[in-house]
């Protein structure tokens, strides 16, 4: 497996918090079925502590699995995103120590 970013900004239209108030509790049940291979995540937040977006980093096989994963959360399927940047990454700085060495 490999680790992947997943960066996502709400959309700028006024629906954004309506939306994830009502999806909310579908979104983090969804998310808890990834258990451990969500490695951390959680909403990405203004400058007064509103949440405008999400962020995480998930161990998948592939780019297109991320894709299905991402494609699947309640948060998109009710239209939450506006833009959705999902890219590989390589954990250095501060890697726990149960993931493999490098």
């Amino acid at each position: 497996m490999a680790h992947f970013i997943v960066y996502r900004l709400d959309r700028e239209d006024g629906a954004a918090e309506g939306i994830r108030a009502t999806t909310r509790p579908a979104h983090r049940d969804y998310m808890s079925g990834f258990g451990s291979r969500v490695l951390i995540g959680g909403p990405v937040l203004d400058d007064d502590g509103n949440a405008r977006g999400g962020m995480m980093v998930i161990d998948a096989d592939s780019r297109e699995e991320v894709e299905r994963i991402v494609a699947a959360d309640p948060f998109e399927l009710a239209g939450l995103s506006a833009t959705i940047h999902i890219a590989p990454f390589r954990w250095q700085t501060s890697r726990p120590a149960h993931l493999p060495p490098l």
